[in-house]
């Protein structure tokens, strides 16, 4: 079964690849079978866990950057599996039904059966062509560029779910880093690109959300790879939670156009 990640190539003197996991709202009819879940539960279900319209601000930044990234956008739901999970039982998540495949809804209530039978069959069709691809992708960044960033796009709802933390701060833009794969200047040039926006009346790390995507093969130890996960309050520039507001979506690209554009400068300027 071929990877639902479709990778579009940047330019040679791009380093950047914007990763776009969780836009998409599409599941298989025959993974649709077995969900235990209404459709109108389902339709809620993917309102809440669907980062919507981050693709479409991805989409925005490409079309205004100098130097074009590589993106990396997933064309199937979270719900089918969840890229951005360990694949194992080392994954918190796990815990409340949230690993790399999902047993449970955002409120808690049954999506699959648990324990899931299919789980290891969904992570060979699914979960690791998915990684590969942009194991692949990164793989090609070191190769033209010498080293690799990844922005990690998303988006989360102004209410937490009911496996968050109601008590964590959830701010306009959180910028969630890891402290291998995310150095100051990139910390900085996230919040640079970002603060002037009417929007973005607060930024903070890691919270609600903590980390960053980073491949397996290069995780906690290869420095080339460098990576810092942007989490979009969803009111920030949703209008509901399926309808985005064109003019924030645009500005929203413009801001991530000038971080990618300062990510490459940097980049070629360290080389």
């Amino acid at each position: 079964m071929p990877s639902s990640a479709l990778v579009t190539p940047g330019d040679d003197r791009s380093p950047v690849l914007i990763h776009v996991p969780h836009a998409s709202r599409v599941i298989p009819p025959e993974l649709r079978a077995e969900l235990l879940v209404t459709d109108v539960e389902l339709a809620a279900e993917l309102d809440e866990a669907t980062d919507t319209a981050t693709d479409e601000i991805a989409a925005a930044a490409v079309r205004r950057t100098r130097q074009r990234p590589t993106t990396v956008v997933n064309t199937a739901s979270r719900l089918v599996i969840d890229p951005e999970r360990f694949p194992d039982a080392g994954e918190p998540a796990t815990a409340f039904g949230r690993g790399a495949v999902y047993t449970r809804t955002c409120t808690g209530t049954p999506l699959r059966p648990e324990p899931y039978p299919r789980a290891e069959q969904l992570l060979d069709a699914h979960f690791r062509p998915y990684a590969d691809a942009v194991t692949a992708a990164v793989a090609e960044r070191l190769r033209v560029c010498g080293r690799a960033v990844i922005i990690d796009l998303h988006s989360y709802p102004a209410t937490p779910s009911g496996f968050e933390d109601p008590t964590a701060a959830r701010p306009a833009l959180c910028i969630g880093t890891d402290p291998v794969h995310t150095p100051a200047w990139l910390i900085e040039a996230t919040r640079g690109a970002f603060a002037s926006l009417p929007e973005i009346t607060e930024i903070a790390e890691n919270t609600p959300y903590a980390g960053t995507y980073v491949p397996l093969r290069h995780y906690g130890h290869d420095e080339r790879v460098t990576s810092v996960m942007i989490e979009l309050r969803r009111d920030v520039y949703l209008t509901d939670p399926r309808t985005p507001d064109p003019a924030r979506v645009d500005r929203l690209g413009r801001a991530l156009a000038a971080l990618i554009d300062t990510v490459t400068a940097q980049a070629a300027a360290d080389v």
